[in-house]
């Protein structure tokens, strides 16, 4: 099973868990970026909730090579308001997502994926949405756990 592990990072700390998640898996990294700066995490917010209100997607710069080749996506985003950033649904709107399995893991002080990955379901048209998984603290056991018989 081929392994894309596609994430936003503004802070570092979901690129941190996508990376750990590369070694557990020996997916491929790929990181989703934006024209947009979102800066320090107050403006960020602040940007945010304006495209939450104008369901806005921001433009997602480059292009995931061979993306039909992937089995197995793993989604990674911090989550902002108890959502995934507008730029998460950009990058999933750029490609066909059936039959692939979905993963989608967050970093968050305080909410869980679990409204993120509703708004994952009614967006992946014909994938299969897994639970998410908050990794704030990476957890191999939870992480094998959760991908199932699957990594590497």
């Amino acid at each position: 099973m081929k392994t894309l592990i596609a994430y936003y990072s503004r802070a570092g700390t979901t690129r941190k868990a996508a990376e750990t998640l590369q070694t557990i898996t020996g997916g491929d990294l790929f990181e989703i970026k934006g024209e947009k700066n979102y800066g320090n995490y107050f403006t960020a917010l602040g940007i945010s909730r304006k495209e939450f209100a104008k369901n806005e997607l921001p433009k997602v710069t480059g292009k995931v090579e061979d993306f039909n080749s992937y089995d197995r996506i793993l989604i990674g985003f911090p989550i902002w308001y108890n959502k995934c950033p507008q730029l998460i649904l950009s990058f999933i709107s750029q490609y066909d997502f059936f039959g692939k399995e979905v993963f989608p893991f967050c970093t968050s002080g305080m909410s869980g994926p679990d409204h993120a990955v509703e708004l994952l379901k009614k967006t992946c048209d014909g994938a299969s949405i897994h639970l998410g998984l908050r990794l704030n603290k990476i957890d191999t056991e939870a992480v094998k756990h959760w991908l199932g018989d699957n990594q590497k």
